[in-house]
């Protein structure tokens, strides 16, 4: 298993605007592998993923959860677009919830909009984030990205009520 200080980038010539065919096979096997052929579990609880097929250009016909492990939503257009550097750390997603008791990794949870609980695993020092939604009896895989400096103050805000 990958240990936590050893986490670098996938690949050092991903594109901004999608992945070659190569590299798109390899991410998606990472993701099978990693969350859909090998569960992970967390405090009991089967770590889920969304499994409708995609219908985004560069994921169709994979899993959801891919789509939304290496896209990211427009704030202005509410579409989603790829995103190199959540693309590029599609390997990390195990190896930081295997680790999640490292004092490295800063575990919070909030309510959401709509009221359901998710949790979020923070690997500050390398400025990436997990975040999983409870569904009664297991947990979902929402998504995992780079942490930029707005978000840094707001998770780190949400991280400080949470441990209060």
């Amino acid at each position: 298993m990958m240990e936590l200080d050893d986490l670098e980038d996938l690949f050092d010539d991903l594109g901004f605007d999608e992945p070659t065919p190569d590299q798109l096979y390899q991410m998606y096997g990472i993701f099978l592998n990693d969350i859909a052929r090998n569960p992970i579990v967390l405090n009991g609880k089967t770590l889920k993923y969304n499994s409708n097929r995609s219908k985004h250009p560069v994921c169709r016909g994979k899993a959801q959860a891919f789509e939304h492990i290496i896209t990211r939503e427009s704030k202005i257009s509410g579409k989603r677009n790829f995103d190199r550097d959540r693309a590029n750390k599609v390997h990390w997603i195990r190896p930081v919830l295997l680790n999640a008791s490292d004092v490295r990794i800063k575990y919070f949870e909030k309510i959401n909009d709509k009221g359901e609980n998710q949790h979020f695993y923070w690997y500050q020092e390398k400025s990436f984030i997990i975040i999983i939604r409870e569904i009664q009896p297991d947990i979902l895989l929402i998504t995992s990205f780079s942490v930029d400096n707005l978000e840094r103050y707001k998770f780190k805000k949400w991280y400080d009520e949470y441990r209060n």
